[in-house]
């Protein structure tokens, strides 16, 4: 057996065991929530060792349950089905219209080609993370760091800034991966806004829609691009000499694209109707009263599932003759989205809803709020916070987000208080692994370009986790009350 053979055989003995351990320890309660208990352990330590692709740990954990009694298969598997999956989908096939016609790359260098925007060390970095973060609201923030790493290092390059002992160098890539990844601010920007959304309607009956999630998670966007922006100035652009030659660059790369293409203006024009139909039940429900026949109609019928599907569809019609496929879009191409993510939200989903069915969630949380003694409902989301921006230095996002946003809202119930603001805090916290190369995919993307050794990526890191822990509680706090949500 060769060691990396070795490495993963140890990796799922590791899940089998601790599995095994966790089942002994819940032995006193009933078996289905035994069950999910072991299955739940075991697939979390195979998500944390990266023993097996996440999609595949997830959908073993899903079988799991079925096999050892945790669930029926109707249940386990209706999460395949839910909504929120055609949600992402949808979105995923939108994204992927903006990448394939190079759309993000032209507002990017529109952007970047003003003066005003990359005149200083400062205002470089406020651009590259602005733009990161405002493509990311609606890219997945793999793509987007994916798509920004050339062009950030060509920048550099334009500035004879592309030394690895730069200093400035080190912020444009932490830039980079901290403006995608601070990017909560819209429902559909990242996954784990979605995965809390349906858990939280799951348990509470309460749907945050669009509007809503802006409301209260803009405000901790912006913080948190101002505050990244803030620190990554002071320990690494402090000098003020001028930079004119990246504005040339992204002037030269702006013309070598040439005019506006056809795939271009359509996919300009069907994300802004997908956008307009997102906020249309939400504001119609402003404008005209939630009463109102018409607001009720929209939200009942125009939901955000169906609008991402409408916008995906209008990619495969809107015709275009610059592409082979005579349209805007092809399935070959759109074929490529994240299937994975798909998967590991359907399985994340299933073994959420099995914690929550069987009691599990409200035991375990139960049993940590005596262990800890928080009992009030910001105590606990505070902690919420913590352990999802903890666990998102092990492991992807989507996986934090699955793994602590049932022990917050089980904490909640366990409480008697509401679970809108723990698994809120835990969603957007699960964004926030700014520490380690393999905390995130844009980090590990930074981290190849050779440019920013770990040990600054540590020490820069865990200011901003630190600054996220605060503004997400903080926020929260302030703002839930008033909307009624907490």
């Amino acid at each position: 057996m060769s060691a990396a053979e070795s490495r993963i055989a140890g990796k799922l003995a590791a899940a089998v065991a601790a599995s095994l351990i966790m089942a002994w320890l819940l032995r006193d309660l009933k078996p289905d929530a035994q069950a999910t208990g072991a299955v739940f352990t075991g697939t979390v330590i195979l998500w944390l060792t990266q023993a097996l692709p996440l999609a595949v740990s997830a959908l073993l954990g899903v079988a799991a349950l079925v096999v050892s009694g945790g669930s029926n298969e109707k249940a386990a598997f209706a999460a395949f089905g839910d909504p929120i999956l055609l949600l992402f989908m949808g979105s995923f096939i939108l994204a992927k219209g903006i990448t394939e016609s190079g759309l993000e790359r032209r507002i990017s260098h529109r952007i970047l080609c003003e003066g005003w925007a990359t005149r200083t060390p400062a205002r470089m970095l406020l651009s590259i993370g602005a733009v990161s973060c405002g493509i990311s609201l609606l890219v997945s923030n793999t793509a987007v760091t994916a798509m920004m790493l050339p062009i950030g290092i060509g920048l550099l390059a334009a500035i004879g800034e592309r030394d690895p002992s730069s200093k400035f160098a080190m912020g444009m890539m932490l830039m980079l991966t901290w403006g995608s990844s601070v990017a909560v601010g819209v429902l559909v920007g990242t996954p784990p806004n979605l995965l809390a959304q349906a858990q939280i309607a799951e348990v509470s009956g309460k749907s945050i829609g669009f509007i809503d999630w802006m409301v209260f998670a803009m405000p901790i966007n912006a913080v948190m691009l101002l505050a990244a922006w803030f620190v990554l100035r002071r320990m690494y652009a402090r000098e003020n000499r001028p930079f004119a030659d990246a504005t040339a660059a992204s002037r030269q790369a702006l013309a070598e694209m040439g005019p506006i293409s056809q795939a271009e203006r359509n996919t300009l024009w069907v994300f802004a109707v997908t956008f307009f139909l997102w906020l249309l039940p939400d504001g119609s429900g402003i404008v005209l009263g939630t009463k109102h026949p018409l607001a009720v109609w929209f939200n009942q019928h125009l939901t955000p599932s169906v609008s991402a599907l409408i916008g995906a569809g209008l990619l495969f019609i809107l015709p275009c003759r610059e592409n082979p496929s005579g349209r805007t879009l092809s399935w070959k191409q759109a074929s490529q989205i994240e299937w994975g993510i798909v998967l590991l939200i359907g399985g994340g989903m299933a073994l959420g809803k099995a914690m929550f069915d069987s009691g599990l969630a409200e035991e375990a949380g139960r049993a940590l709020a005596t262990t800890l003694g928080v009992t009030d409902v910001w105590q606990i989301t505070l902690l919420a916070t913590f352990l999802a921006i903890a666990m998102s230095e092990l492991a992807s996002n989507t996986a934090s987000a699955t793994t602590v946003v049932p022990i917050a809202i089980g904490l909640a119930q366990a409480q008697g208080v509401s679970p809108v603001a723990p698994a809120l805090g835990a969603a957007i916290g699960a964004s926030f692994g700014f520490m380690l190369p393999v905390s995130t995919a844009p980090n590990a993307l930074v981290y190849s370009s050779g440019l920013i050794p770990q040990k600054e990526m540590v020490k820069s890191g865990a200011i901003i986790d630190l600054i996220g822990l605060v503004t997400t509680v903080g926020l929260l706090r302030l703002i839930l009350p008033m909307m009624g949500l907490d």
